[in-house]
């Protein structure tokens, strides 16, 4: 089977791991993808599969990414003759939209969704959605929240949820033991407001009160003075390690040293946690989470967390506490996390990728009756799936807070509308075929 896997984050080395096992499971992967990206690499030698590259503008922006030449994207289609069509893109996205506006009509087409809040686009992104979901045969979200907002939106072919993965052969349990003279904490990641950067040090000062610990931050961003600094008031500044970015294989041997990895994650008006795929690498390394029931952390981590509901520092730091200073329990959690992290394997994720692909190549995917009322569908979806994921800006925000609040279009749009008229110009203007049903 052929399958043609398009992808803004192809030319990232630690993204690629699902097209080398989805070969393993007998799967023919071309992945495309743009020429340049801010975090990829430019030697790609060595794969098992064939990767084209394009130019694209707005390369680093996930949705609004432009792939410049129509063309190129019909002639890749017209060379490979794929049996399915695989967008891991958001079906609102700028890319989504060209690929399938290139693709022939009778090509059946899978499409990725993280978005788990049910929010509301400008146009042109909500016409692009609409046709997305009309268009595309399944989908395969990382978490059931995501699946609930594809389905509530009015999506009525096969959901699969398929969690994202990790390489076995990177991340492996290390020997953390709750009877270790130092506790090792660790957050990774990007150091922002929203993932919780300076309650994590307040935890660290809290559990380093009890027992000796540490806090390994691995990661950049604007919390870094802010963590140094209240450190440095709450007399723990020299157990804080806060160091840059690091390899998959640096990471995951910093994560086989630790024993809490922290998700003390803050929902903002446009988005919560969406899988968080450091908390399966985490799993996977034999450490336990700590971290917020914010968005879909408590889904993905599962029973083997430790989870306070999101700003609960104190409880937090207890829980935490309280878990090292019973060694069975520690042992328990640990091993419930690397049970579940063992459903997540990229080759388990992969043959079950695969075998979503051979039942859309072969036409198993009868599609749902969904009601016609909005709110009537989503409450089907709610009861598919579970509920969709809360934000602070309350049911069904707007993608930008300023429309909310009120301000001016032209200061909101500016940008996202430049990148609509540039969709616009390279594949026509897109018509909601039906305008009574509103995602």
């Amino acid at each position: 089977m052929r399958v043609l896997r398009v992808y803004h984050g192809s030319r990232i080395p630690a993204h690629r791991v699902r097209e080398q096992k989805l070969v393993e499971a007998g799967i023919d992967v071309t992945l495309a993808g743009p020429s340049s990206w801010p975090e990829g690499v430019s030697d790609l030698e060595g794969d098992a599969f064939r990767t084209v590259e394009l130019p694209v503008a707005h390369e680093g922006d996930v949705n609004r990414h432009t792939y410049r030449s129509a063309e190129d994207l019909r002639d890749i289609l017209a060379d490979i003759r794929p049996d399915v069509l695989d967008i891991h893109e958001e079906p609102f996205s700028v890319a989504a939209r060209q690929w399938l506006a290139a693709a022939p009509a009778g090509l059946p087409v899978v499409m990725y969704t993280a978005q788990n809040i049910d929010k509301r686009f400008p146009p042109p992104f909500t016409q692009y959605e609409r046709a997305a979901l009309r268009r595309v045969a399944a989908m395969y979200p990382c978490t059931a929240q995501a699946a609930s907002v594809a389905r509530g939106k009015g999506f009525a072919g096969l959901i699969e949820v398929l969690p994202l993965g990790f390489d076995q052969a990177t991340f492996h349990p290390g020997a953390q033991a709750a009877d270790d003279h130092e506790v090792v904490l660790g957050l990774f990641g990007r150091l922002v407001p929203e993932k919780g950067v300076v309650d994590a040090v307040r935890i660290l000062a809290r559990v380093h009160a009890v027992r000796p610990a540490q806090l390994v931050v691995v990661g950049s961003g604007s919390e870094e003075a802010r963590a140094r600094s209240l450190a440095a008031e709450l007399g723990v500044a020299d157990r804080l390690d806060l160091l840059p970015w690091q390899s998959t294989g640096d990471l995951a041997a910093t994560c086989r040293r630790t024993h809490i990895v922290l998700v003390p994650s803050h929902g903002i008006e446009t988005w919560v946690e969406q899988f968080g795929r450091v908390i399966v690498e985490a799993q996977a390394s034999g450490a336990v989470v700590g971290g917020y029931r914010s968005g879909s952390i408590a889904e993905v981590a599962g029973d083997a967390a430790v989870l306070t509901e999101v700003g609960d520092v104190a409880g937090l730091a207890d829980g935490i506490t309280e878990l090292l200073a019973d060694p069975a329990e520690f042992v328990q959690r640990r091993a419930l996390g690397l049970t579940l992290s063992q459903s997540r394997t990229w080759t388990s994720v992969a043959e079950r990728h695969a075998d979503l692909y051979r039942r859309v190549a072969a036409g198993d995917v009868a599609r749902v009756q969904l009601p016609r009322s909005p709110r009537k569908r989503r409450e089907a979806a709610r009861a598919e799936f579970g509920p969709t994921a809360a934000s602070g800006a309350g049911t069904r925000p707007f993608a930008l807070p300023l429309l909310r609040r009120g301000g001016t279009l032209s200061t909101a749009l500016g940008s996202i509308f430049d990148a609509g008229a540039e969709a616009r110009a390279w594949i026509g203007p897109t018509v909601s075929r039906d305008p009574r049903s509103r995602p």
